[in-house]
């Protein structure tokens, strides 16, 4: 076996993962079949990464984090009921963009439900104006649309952990049928387990090692982790893309943006 190097490039964040695989091409993680439990994990685990490199190739500085919320005399008795809401208020979000010139809309939003039976919504969209945006949406008094201000070195991770977190109640993310997918690279990376190991126990606090090897990124973490049951060392990079010095026009373009840390609620 030796390893593979799979890149993961979401906008301006790139995740580097380097697993082995068996002469046939096929990952090789363990010798044993998961448990219910550990494989629920697993499936949470990935569906937090996709959301998050969703927003981070979709949204930037600028665009809208909106939260929606019902009049008690409107509550609604069920999901399906929300689901409608939530349609119908997008659709005259996307009439009011074409009106206006504005680009097609994108948006990523999830539905939640108290214990006490309070429906609510919070999704991320594109950038319009932000009184526009709460006047279109016809059920709550106190809706909201914030600007998205996503940190420099992980984009729109805390957002997307945080309406995809379980609380009380329950979450379903959905998203319009435009958004990009992140951009998946994998090659054999030529290293033999030995290479892989000393890389892993060597390299794991060499910042400029990393930044000569991805050049144009910047080094947020490396993981390094000893799988036991196969021998092999698997390692995970997370890094972002240098955005100091970025003309303001390229900012907003998306090419490059410039990102600010939120504190979400």
């Amino acid at each position: 076996m030796k390893s593979q190097e799979k890149r993961i490039i979401s906008g301006n964040y790139l995740e580097v993962e380097h697993y082995p695989v068996t002469e046939h091409g096929y990952r090789h993680d363990r010798k044993y079949r998961l448990s219910r439990t550990e494989q629920q994990k697993l499936n949470i685990k990935n569906a937090v990464k996709k959301l998050i490199r969703l927003v981070n190739t979709n949204f930037w500085l600028g665009d809208l984090l909106i939260h929606g919320t019902y009049r008690p005399d409107e509550m609604p008795k069920s999901e399906k009921e929300v689901l409608k809401d939530i349609q119908n208020y997008f659709r005259r979000i996307s009439r009011y963009r074409k009106k206006h010139g504005l680009p097609p809309l994108k948006y990523i939003y999830v539905i939640e439900c108290s214990g006490s039976g309070k429906w609510h919504w919070h999704g991320i969209m594109s950038a319009m104006d932000r009184n526009i945006a709460e006047e279109l949406w016809k059920h709550g008094d106190f809706v909201n649309a914030d600007r998205f201000q996503p940190t420099t070195q992980t984009g729109g991770e805390a957002f997307a952990k945080y309406i995809s977190k379980k609380p009380m109640g329950k979450r379903r993310w959905n998203c319009s049928k435009n958004l990009k997918q992140p951009t998946v690279k994998t090659k054999s990376s030529g290293y033999t387990r030995r290479g892989i190991a000393r890389i892993a126990r060597e390299r794991a606090d060499d910042t400029r090692y990393w930044e000569r090897k991805y050049k144009g990124y910047r080094l947020v973490s490396v993981t390094p982790v000893y799988n036991e049951f196969n021998g092999w060392w698997y390692i995970y990079v997370k890094m972002y893309r240098d955005t100091r010095g970025v003309n303001n026009n390229e900012r907003k373009q998306g090419n490059l943006s410039v990102l600010y840390e939120r504190q979400s609620e």
